[in-house]
């Protein structure tokens, strides 16, 4: 991967054919996080990929609040394909993140887990938990 490679690019190489491939992101939103998060990751995926995908957020208001008074934060780092593949990693979908960090993944290719972790965020879209973002709102085009 070339060092001027962006966290879109290197998104896009994962699947072979992106046109054939349902891409769904669960991502905290600059909007969202009240201020938590600095770089919308909506503008970090880019154009194409975010075109090419559904992009999932957890609404601040269907957050709980803590104590304090805090929200809390989307702090999911996995990837699911086809039911079959799960990667947990601890890496954000920033490029520095995915070229100059060093971070930790783990990929579970069958088994029970997989599916599990995919019929979860199934569920927590259908219960609208999660929701579907309005990228109008992140400033995409």
């Amino acid at each position: 991967m070339p060092e001027s490679a962006t966290a879109e690019d290197i998104l896009l190489q994962t699947v072979a054919d992106p046109c054939e491939v349902a891409i769904d992101f669960i991502l905290e939103s600059k909007v969202e996080s009240k201020g938590k998060v600095t770089i919308d990751p909506i503008i970090a995926l880019g154009p194409e990929l975010s075109r090419r995908a559904t992009i999932w957020t957890w609404p601040a208001e269907a957050r709980s609040k803590g104590a304090r008074g805090r929200r809390g934060a989307l702090h999911i780092k996995c990837a699911i394909a086809d039911g079959a593949r799960l990667l947990v990693s601890s890496a954000n979908l920033t490029e520095d993140a995915l070229l100059l960090n060093i971070e930790l993944g783990l990929l579970i290719e069958g088994g029970k887990l997989p599916p599990q972790v995919e019929n979860h965020f199934a569920e927590l879209r259908s219960a609208g938990i999660l929701r579907s973002l309005d990228l109008s709102v992140s400033g995409m085009p």
